[in-house]
């Protein structure tokens, strides 16, 4: 069959297949939009370029990829809205703006280029399989089962990278309520540390002074005693002297 015949026999079923989604640019150029079923209220499309070479579909067919913009623009400008005032809220604390990106988290990813790329290699692989057949209904296909499997692949490193910061977080805050282990050294110390601090010792030196209202303690007298002149004998100590002679044991 010839090539320029075979193209619009697939160009024709395409359109039936997508009537809304199919828009024609010329007569061997198209853009298929690609809606993706996600876990999200925002509505994720890709749009698919996709051009006949003269001897399609003997070769494969050139294709670019891109994401789709929003159909309904009104109903985005909302979802955009309302989901940035709810994380610009001045009265939201942290936690409470990580917990709303984590349930928001599905409605904020978009496929990077590198990510566009990827999909846009795996197409060509599966178009260099079909070639001598028209296949770009298998193309689209497989973009959308692989774009889903992307998203959800996408979905659950940015959650489990949410809860990897989350549980650190924690760590972090526990550390506040784990106090250094006390050892016998340490304790020794902190306590000489506190006792200087507050002036422990001067403190109960007055309260010892107050106390005894400045009479000598037994330790004072005997420390006084040895500090004193030795001529400052007692007269009578030589009669106690003599006295203890005369003790018969």
């Amino acid at each position: 069959m010839d090539p320029v015949e075979e193209q619009q026999q697939e160009l024709e079923v395409l359109e039936s297949i997508y009537p809304d989604e199919l828009t024609l640019l010329n007569e061997t150029t198209f853009i298929i939009r690609i809606n993706l079923d996600t876990p999200s209220e925002r509505k994720h499309a890709l749009n698919l370029q996709v051009k006949y070479p003269p001897t399609y579909p003997e070769v494969i067919p050139e294709l670019y990829l891109d994401i789709a913009e929003d159909q309904e623009e009104d109903e985005s400008d909302e979802y955009d809205d309302d989901y940035y005032d709810d994380n610009d809220d001045d009265e939201d604390d942290e936690d409470t703006k990580a917990a709303k990106l984590a349930l928001n988290m599905s409605e904020t990813i978009e496929f990077t280029r590198t990510e566009l790329n990827q999909l846009l290699g795996k197409l060509n692989e599966e178009a260099e399989m079909n070639i001598g057949m028209p296949s770009v209904f298998a193309l689209t296909t497989l973009l959308k089962d692989e774009a889903e499997l992307l998203f959800e692949q996408i979905l659950k490193q940015k959650e489990q990278d949410y809860e990897h910061e989350r549980e650190l977080k924690e760590q972090e805050e526990q550390k506040k309520f784990i106090g250094t282990k006390v050892t016998k050294e340490s304790f020794s110390k902190w306590r000489d540390e506190f006792r200087k601090e507050i002036k422990y010792d001067e403190q109960l030196l007055e309260r010892f002074e107050k106390m005894h209202q400045g009479k000598l303690t037994g330790r004072q007298i005997f420390e006084k005693g040895l500090a004193g002149n030795e001529d400052d004998t007692n007269p009578n100590d030589d009669e106690i002297v003599d006295s203890m002679k005369k003790v018969t044991v």
